[in-house]
Formats: structure tokens, C-alpha cells, sequence
């Protein structure tokens, strides 16, 4: 594939959640109005689980795991849902929707505020508490 758009924002990213040779931590757009909305991206265009390597698949699921306990411990999170659509965007990558104690918004309702951006009500997520709120979870991988 020549133009994906998530190997274009690869090639210019500045500062990830985590990065490692294989996979990159991103934060989700702010637009989503969910605090703690993360993609985790192979690095190499893959479009198909089947392409990954043993190796690879083993550190997506540490990846998901260290995200999950590092949200849960800075935010009130009761649920971590991890979805994997690649559908628009045929680079796999996975999103990764906590839903926090206190939300009325669940299940596919929150998947899709999260991947649509389809927010109901007024956001509540400030541009500066987004910013904090990604800081410390950049300190849980360095």
C-alpha cells in the first residue's frame, strides 16, 4: 500500500506514549471526549493479523496489558475495551476505549464515540487536562 495514513503519521510523530522497534502507543484524538483513548500500531504496515510474527503478538499483548493497569491506576476505570475494526484504514492497529466509573455512555455507544468521534452531550475533557492526563501515562512505559 503507497498511501496509508498511518504510516504517514509514523513517519512523523513526535511524541508517542511508547515506542518501541515493533509497535507504537498513540494517543486518540481529543475530539473523542474520552480521556485515556489510545491506538497501539505496528510500526510496519500489517493489515492482517495473520501477518504478524509470534514475537510481535506477544508484545501487542503486553502492550494492552501495561496500557490497561497504567489507565486503571490513573483514572477510575472499570472497563478497558479493545477493538480492531481496520476497515477505513487497512493498517491494523487496535484502539484501545476506557470507560471510567461514573459513565453512562457503554458498550458499542462508547466505541463508537471513541472511533467516530460522535459525542453526545457537551465535552467535558479540557485540551490542558488531556495534555497532563497524557504525561502520566507517558511515565508508566519510561
Amino acid at each position: 500500500m503507497t498511501e496509508c495514513p498511518i504510516c504517514e503519521k509514523h513517519k512523523q510523530l513526535v511524541n508517542p506514549i511508547f515506542e518501541d522497534e515493533d509497535w507504537i502507543v498513540n494517543p486518540g484524538p481529543l475530539s473523542s471526549q474520552i480521556l485515556g483513548y489510545m491506538y497501539i500500531e505496528p510500526k510496519r504496515h500489517v493489515e492482517n493479523w495473520s501477518e504478524l510474527t509470534d514475537e510481535e503478538m506477544g508484545k501487542v499483548g503486553l502492550l494492552i496489558k501495561r496500557l490497561e493497569q497504567a489507565l486503571k491506576r490513573e483514572r477510575s476505570v472499570n472497563r478497558v475495551y479493545v477493538v480492531t475494526i481496520s476497515e477505513a484504514v487497512r493498517h491494523l492497529h487496535f484502539h484501545i476505549i476506557p470507560r471510567a466509573e461514573g459513565m453512562t455512555t457503554k458498550g458499542l455507544d462508547l466505541i463508537e464515540q471513541a472511533t467516530q468521534q460522535k459525542v453526545k452531550g457537551q465535552s467535558s475533557v479540557s485540551e490542558e487536562s488531556y495534555m497532563q492526563f497524557l504525561e502520566t501515562l507517558r511515565k508508566h512505559f519510561y
